[in-house]
């Protein structure tokens, strides 16, 4: 179905390339310019009937509980309908190349979060973003997620899933003006069989985020 990749961005780990994309229905993409943060940047590109943002950032650094990683890297998605033509479009943040050597592929979620691990013997890689309960908070504050979704979004019920490589979010229908958001962190540090910083580094709010690129 989604046919066409618009968009993709990657960032290299020890344990494969994590490549963070937008695909559509159609083939039309348009650059319509650029933005610039305090800690970040971004590109604005048009589609069929959607003005998509797309943020690059470095996650601050240590976290909040004094812990670092070796390497995060963001990525914000703010997505507008702009026409009435229908297109769909999908974003997916997942792990390609892998390691010979990994051990261990597969989900690893948590309160608030979606969040997938892979590992070897010598370095772990996490890639994470809001679950839908999250989704659902910020549907019934019309927070960059349309207040009409509240009733279909809950902590089992996301617009995102979990991959056998990563994660994938499929846009859902916006009617013309509506806005949406979505984020996606991918960290990786030396294996710990005890430290779970990476987990910790891909776990951050939408509000959070934006105050430290600052959007404003």
């Amino acid at each position: 179905m989604f046919n066409h990749l618009l968009i993709e961005q990657s960032f290299p780990t020890p344990i494969g390339i994590v490549k963070c994309g937008i695909s559509s229905t159609y083939s039309t993409l348009i650059l319509m310019g650029h933005n610039t943060y305090e800690n970040g940047r971004s590109v604005i590109y048009r589609t069929l009937s959607h003005i998509v943002e797309v943020i690059t950032f470095k996650r601050r650094l240590p976290l909040y509980n004094g812990e670092s990683v070796k390497d995060c890297q963001g990525w914000i998605w703010r997505i507008t309908k702009e026409s009435g033509e229908v297109e769909h479009l999908q974003l997916n943040c997942l792990i390609s190349d892998i390691a010979t050597d990994v051990i261990l592929l597969g989900s690893d979620p948590g309160e608030h979060l979606d969040s997938f691990a892979a590992n070897n013997d010598s370095w772990i890689t996490h890639i994470g973003s809001e679950d839908g309960e999250v989704m659902h908070y910020r549907a019934l504050n019309d927070d960059w997620m349309p207040s009409r979704y509240k009733d279909a979004l809950d902590f089992t019920t996301s617009f995102t899933s979990i991959q056998s490589n990563g994660l994938s979010t499929l846009v859902p229908d916006l009617r013309e003006g509506e806005r949406i958001h979505f984020h996606y962190l991918a960290a990786y540090d030396e294996y710990s069989e005890i430290r779970v910083n990476t987990w910790f580094a891909v776990d951050e709010t939408k509000r959070n985020l934006e105050n430290w690129i600052g959007i404003w």
